[in-house]
């Protein structure tokens, strides 16, 4: 198992080290470290201070996304340091100009979903009952929706009807020839409800692997036009139920509608928390345009 709080080092043999810390489901990195790597500038501080301050004026979209957390340090103490997402930072190395740019993105794409192959076989979900494990799943599948709708952007998927069509292409792989619309119609849903509301935790856990893998593909390169994405996301989607078949489990038609929805599990469980006095660990999922 990756340690949830990391020196990391950038496989570009310059011997730098990137923090990262497991938070929310996903890897954040500190900002100041990959901003060092693109710079070579003695003072990444200073340089990160200006830049965020100039991405803020400009309105950049995922400013609010940058959080603080305690990172470990060389020295073994943890400080508080700005910190981004894999995808928040994509687009952070984007705003500055650097030859490094592009080997860092390629970097971050890589192990920015490392951990997500290792759920499976960890204790993260071993804790939660079935109703907390789909709500956790559904908020990493709308995680992975997010920087998967960004490389299939990169690669001409540029519309919000051009998303669903790709996404399509993904469910009939997984689902056997079955479209989003023909998932809802199978599972009795009402115009407006979105199939990935209404998944128990197995068959959220197919398609986060379905859109982890397809992305990974996107961003190593195997498709370079829209059509090519659509057929790789086919592909994917066929390669995973194949797996799901070869291990002698359901295949996700197979597996039974929840009675009540994602958006419920969530009140009720907020309610829970409430009444005990808990902090929520589960934040209301964001989808990019189109997604099903």
């Amino acid at each position: 198992m990756t340690n949830d709080k990391a020196l990391l080092p950038f496989d570009e043999g310059d011997g730098r080290l990137i923090r990262r810390q497991w938070h929310d489901g996903r890897w954040f990195f500190s900002v100041v470290d990959v901003v060092s790597l693109l710079t070579d500038t003695a003072a990444p501080r200073r340089y990160w201070s200006d830049l965020k301050r100039k991405l803020h004026e400009e309105g950049f979209e995922s400013y609010e996304k940058i959080v603080q957390l305690k990172m470990r340090s060389l020295d073994g103490k943890n400080y508080a340091t700005d910190a981004a997402d894999a995808e928040t930072m994509l687009r952070i190395v984007q705003s500055v100009s650097s030859p490094k740019a592009e080997p860092v993105k390629q970097w971050l794409a890589k192990v920015g979903t490392e951990k997500l192959e290792e759920i499976a076989e960890s204790d993260v979900l071993s804790g939660l009952t079935a109703e907390q494990r789909a709500i956790f799943l559904r908020g990493q599948v709308a995680d992975r929706n997010t920087t998967l709708a960004a490389a299939a952007h990169d690669v001409g998927v540029v519309s919000g009807r051009d998303f669903a069509l790709f996404q399509d292409h993904g469910y009939r792989g997984l689902y056997a020839g079955e479209t989003a619309r023909d998932i809802a119609a199978r599972k009795g849903l009402k115009r407006g409800q979105a199939i990935l509301d209404w998944m128990g935790p197995d068959e959220l856990a197919a398609n986060l692997f379905r859109a982890s893998l397809a992305e990974q593909r996107l961003r190593r390169g195997d498709a370079t036009t829209k059509a090519e994405a659509n057929a790789v996301h086919h592909q994917t989607g066929a390669a995973v139920r194949r797996v799901i078949i070869e291990q002698g489990a359901a295949v996700p038609e197979q597996l039974p509608t929840p009675d009540v929805s994602i958006q419920e599990l969530q009140r009720r469980e907020q309610k829970r928390l409430e009444a005990e006095r808990q902090p929520s660990l589960f934040a209301e999922p964001t989808e990019p345009e189109g997604e099903q």
